[in-house]
């Protein structure tokens, strides 16, 4: 990865503010394209519209007629709808927002036509502006990029059963992906690369790959991310006050000041699991993923002192300890640590460790058994920084494999 090694550094984190970005979702009749609602008892009918490059948003948004933006296409949506968009670079005038539900049904869908190559570019929005924010459940977004937004790629506010697949979201002035806000329920966060995300203005203090924050609902997953070079965190969990699945996740290289950013500022945890959530606190789970070359922590509880579990993960090469839970309930089982700065393993009193490669570190109450560190089938990392399969699941690749089959630390599928 070539990431200059820097002096971990050891703080809680901060209490964090809302974004700029955030404004576009409260202040939305002025600065978004907001999709109105259908009247009470009016059936969806399923329908698709088009968008091309070379449309005309006077014409009937057919596959022979397509509209040309993507702000026209959000204005005729509704249940059921399905925008399908033409190979391209799109230059939205302002944030793509919407308010429209779909059902279990009729799902809304955004998606390219044919898996065609489609950009979505936020140069040219006004400051603290994000590229798309939803406040609707019941939405596809799946197979785009969404790059170089002011405030941030994409936001979706109290959505629930919202699925974010095969996506790409990189070089925004904020966090790739955020959700927040209340009853945002079950919603599905898939096969995402969100790297390169760094907000000047602030230091780079906010500018995560994902942030689940500053809400609650149940049974939202992360699953097969790849969420690096961020000027924050990978991931993010702060003020969420519900359990999150991550899952068959990779976090790498945030927190390096990539941009010479003045009065850097930017944390660089791979996995930050919570913090400064309302009672009781939230016991995430995070199974089969790692962290590597994080300028902080591979896996922290921030503060966290719920019951959060890991199992089968790796951490590897962060600058701080790999694994920090100092006043955690966690339960970590069959983890990894190898090559941290400062510690492989730092827990407290409450923590229980079961079959990790680690001894009882600088806390107390670990429960029994490390187990033996074993080789790794390569430490050479250009293998998961390849192109993902066809299906767009993580690359195939050896690196942070174990080499003798043992069933410890992340299998990196």
């Amino acid at each position: 990865m070539g990431l200059r090694r820097k002096r971990g550094r050891h703080r809680r984190r901060k209490d964090r503010t809302l974004p700029l970005g955030s404004a576009v979702i409260v202040a939305s009749a002025v600065a978004g394209v907001y999709l109105t609602a259908a009247p009470e008892g009016a059936s969806a009918v399923a329908s698709t519209v088009y968008v091309s490059p070379r449309g005309d948003d006077g014409a009937s948004g057919s596959l022979e007629s397509p509209y040309r933006t993507l702000e026209k296409a959000f204005s005729v949506a509704k249940a059921g709808t399905v925008i399908e968009v033409r190979g391209g670079t799109y230059y939205p005038a302002r944030t793509l927002s919407s308010s429209v539900d779909g059902t279990v049904r009729d799902r809304v869908e955004l998606r390219p036509y044919r898996a065609e190559r489609v950009r979505v570019d936020g140069s040219r929005l006004s400051t603290g502006s994000s590229l798309l924010s939803l406040r609707a459940d019941y939405w596809t977004v799946s197979g785009m990029e969404f790059r170089n937004a002011p405030g941030g790629g994409l936001v979706c506010n109290s959505c629930a059963r919202t699925v974010f697949d095969n996506l790409s979201t990189h070089g925004n002035g904020d966090t790739g992906l955020t959700l927040r806000g209340k009853g945002s329920d079950n919603n599905v966060i898939r096969n995402l690369d969100s790297y390169d995300n760094h907000d000047d203005a602030t230091g780079g203090k906010q500018a995560d790959g994902i942030a689940i924050t500053h809400g609650s609902g149940e049974g939202n997953v992360i699953s097969g991310v790849r969420a690096f070079n961020n000027s924050d965190d990978g991931v993010d969990l702060w003020r969420w006050a519900s359990p999150v699945t991550i899952e068959h996740t990779w976090a790498f290289g945030n927190g390096e000041n990539r941009w010479r950013i003045r009065d850097f500022r930017g944390d660089g945890s791979g996995f930050q699991l919570g913090g400064d959530a309302p009672a009781p606190s939230p016991a995430h789970v995070v199974r089969n993923s790692a962290a590597w070359d994080n300028t902080q922590f591979g896996f922290s509880a921030n503060g966290n002192a719920g019951a959060i579990r890991l199992r089968r993960t790796t951490a590897y090469g962060n600058q701080a300890a790999g694994y920090s839970f100092p006043s955690s309930r966690a339960l970590l089982e069959r983890n990894l640590s190898v090559s941290n700065g400062d510690a492989n393993a730092d827990a407290g009193p409450a923590a229980v460790s079961q079959g990790n490669n680690w001894s009882p570190g600088r806390g107390s109450g670990w429960n029994a058994g490390s187990a033996a560190t074993p080789p790794f089938v390569t430490t050479d990392p250009i293998t998961a920084l390849g192109a993902r399969r066809q299906d767009g699941s993580l690359p195939v690749t050896s690196f942070l494999v174990v080499a003798d089959g043992s069933e410890i630390g992340s299998t990196m599928e």
